[in-house]
């Protein structure tokens, strides 16, 4: 069912646009960075348009950098495409009950997500395609503004851990500080078309998984601690 649906807008947290957007109010910190992170490849297993609850697979050191940024006091987002909506493949239903499924089990291991945003739009799917679909499906940067200007973040000192050159291309479009390119999902694949994307005022690194990812982002967890 398409995204845009008035039925599935009343079932789910679905904004105007028809973008899945959660964020939690009591996350809300006035001008804290924040780490966004990608989904497949990054957070779960890459299965290739993942919407049955039995595939989630939590990547190795994904719930710890997820748990290390909580302790810290730094807000968490997930942002995620998920074009499989678009394409038919699944729908809103299904993709809740996948994000039920991997937010159960982060809870397990200590970690908790602060925002989500999941974009269902893709060019050669979505009817009427156009700039506005284009800027929230990443490397559009409309679910990170949106999530930043939501809880007040610092995008200047902000992060980004994904997959993709797309997953980078978001983050500096955003104006973020940075972003982690790990090597699960499509990462190596994408690792150097993501290198290429630093700039000055952009930093970017490479990692083999979320858990080596950690050491990279050791700056953004200190800067958030050191605050009043």
């Amino acid at each position: 069912m398409h995204a845009t649906d008035p039925m599935r807008a009343c079932q789910w947290p679905l904004n105007a646009e028809g973008i899945w957007l959660r964020i939690s109010p009591a996350s809300r910190a006035a001008a804290r960075p924040a780490l966004f992170i990608d989904r497949d490849g990054v957070l779960v297993e890459e299965v290739n348009h993942l919407h049955r609850v039995e595939d989630v697979q939590v990547l190795e050191g994904a719930a710890q950098l997820i748990a290390t940024a909580n302790r810290a006091g730094v807000p968490v987002a997930m942002v995620t495409n998920q074009s499989g909506i678009a394409r038919g493949m699944y729908d809103w239903r299904a993709f809740a009950a996948v994000q039920t499924e991997i937010e159960a089990r982060l809870a397990v291991a200590g970690a908790q997500l602060d925002a989500i945003a999941a974009c269902p739009f893709h060019p050669d799917f979505t009817p009427g395609y156009g700039a506005n679909q284009a800027a929230w499906r990443k490397p559009g940067p409309a679910m990170v503004n949106r999530i930043a200007e939501a809880l007040g973040l610092d995008r200047s000192r902000s992060w980004l851990v994904g997959d993709t050159a797309s997953d980078l291309g978001a983050a500096r479009n955003a104006g973020l500080a940075g972003a982690v390119i790990v090597m699960t999902g499509h990462g190596r694949h994408e690792r150097d078309s993501a290198l290429a994307l630093e700039r000055p005022g952009f930093k970017v690194f490479a990692a083999d998984d979320a858990h080596e990812a950690v050491r990279h982002l050791a700056p953004l967890f200190a800067a958030s601690r050191a605050q009043p």
